[in-house]
């Protein structure tokens, strides 16, 4: 890959997890045509980062939209630690090289649909952050702007339970896999799958958020979409609230 800038930048995302006592942000650049890092992914480097007692040999962010989880990854891990990265999105990719770059990290990065890119590869830590919300609360909500791939399917399983299937095949023999369910996705065929590839399948976060007004405003489809059971709410207090799970898989079967 030649051209490594990305397209359309337009602000700078910081993170930083005072939980896991971080003092200074590290800091990457995002792109309107690019997904936006969410609580998703503070989640998920949270628990990615509780898990390992010590820098795995081999990483990769798997969906990795700018780059967060990734270059978060190879700053907190150094050297000890090769990291790849990988999405469907070309300007995904070029945005993450560049904030590799201006973080001053290596980062293996691949333009690719899930595994595609990693073809013979395995991994000792892979953290997915690939789109899992039911249509169509994914466009609905705000999170996906319309040049951000989504299509996780009517009941937002789509990418996840492809990611299930395949990714014993891409982890090391004591390798792991990290990925987020959210409520607003049938969360019982996906944790259900997720039990079918692997041996041992843990919480290690969770995290309730109220609906936000753009999404209460769709009240009527959403409750349809609860009494199919294509996505779960739980009233808390006056609001009701979704939540984001972050899973660890391990000893593929």
């Amino acid at each position: 890959m030649t051209d490594t800038k990305p397209d359309s930048v337009s602000a700078e995302y910081a993170y930083r997890d005072r939980k896991l006592g971080d003092v200074e942000p590290i800091t990457i650049r995002t792109a309107p045509n690019v997904f936006h890092p969410t609580s998703t992914s503070v989640l998920l480097l949270r628990a990615a980062r509780r898990l390992v007692d010590r820098p795995p040999p081999t990483a990769l962010d798997l969906g990795c939209g700018s780059g967060v989880v990734a270059v978060v990854l190879a700053r907190v891990f150094g050297g000890a630690t090769a990291v790849s990265a990988s999405d469907l999105s070309d300007a995904a990719v070029r945005l993450t090289q560049d904030n590799a770059e201006r973080n001053g990290v290596a980062i293996e990065c691949r333009s690719g649909s899930l595994f595609e890119p990693w073809a013979g590869r395995r991994f000792d830590l892979i953290v997915d952050d690939v789109a899992g919300v039911a249509e169509p609360l994914d466009r609905l909500s705000g999170w996906y702007p319309n040049d951000v791939p989504s299509e996780a399917g009517p009941d937002g399983a789509r990418w996840i339970l492809g990611i299930l299937d395949r990714a014993g095949t891409h982890l090391e023999p004591e390798g792991r896999l990290v990925f987020p369910v959210l409520t607003l996705s049938r969360e019982g065929s996906i944790l259900d799958r997720a039990r079918e590839r692997f041996h041992t399948v843990k919480l290690l976060e969770e995290q309730w958020y109220p609906l936000s007004e753009t999404l209460a405003g769709h009240m009527p489809l959403i409750e349809q979409l609860v009494a199919e059971g294509r996505v779960r709410l739980e009233r808390r207090g006056s609001r009701w609230c979704w939540a984001t799970m972050i899973y660890e898989a391990g000893q593929p079967t």
